[in-house]
């Protein structure tokens, strides 16, 4: 729960290194949880876009991504609620 950690080690991680491209996904989505924690929806936004181009299959079925999307489109900041809507939409979540 210390999210300044987690962004700093997510940050140390090369992610070209990793040949699973559902373990890259998952530690996008880990990163944008930290993220999230510090109150960085933009970097949530983008790095949850960033793990579903890595594998959707493991993006759509993340509990963090499921919750926090829908929140961004309807609450959050005006510059990443189309985004964060685009994104819901991909992962299925219901409006």
């Amino acid at each position: 729960m210390r999210a300044g950690d987690a962004v700093e080690a997510a940050d140390r991680l090369d992610l070209a290194a990793v040949p699973s491209a559902t373990r890259r996904s998952f530690h996008l989505t880990e990163a944008a949880r930290a993220h999230s924690l510090r109150r960085e929806p933009v970097a949530t936004v983008h790095l949850l876009g960033r793990a579903y181009d890595e594998s959707p299959d493991t993006a759509r079925f993340n509990l963090f991504a499921r919750k926090v999307l829908p929140e961004l489109r309807d609450r959050g900041p005006a510059t990443i609620r189309r985004e964060a809507a685009g994104l819901a939409d991909k992962l299925g979540v219901p409006a």
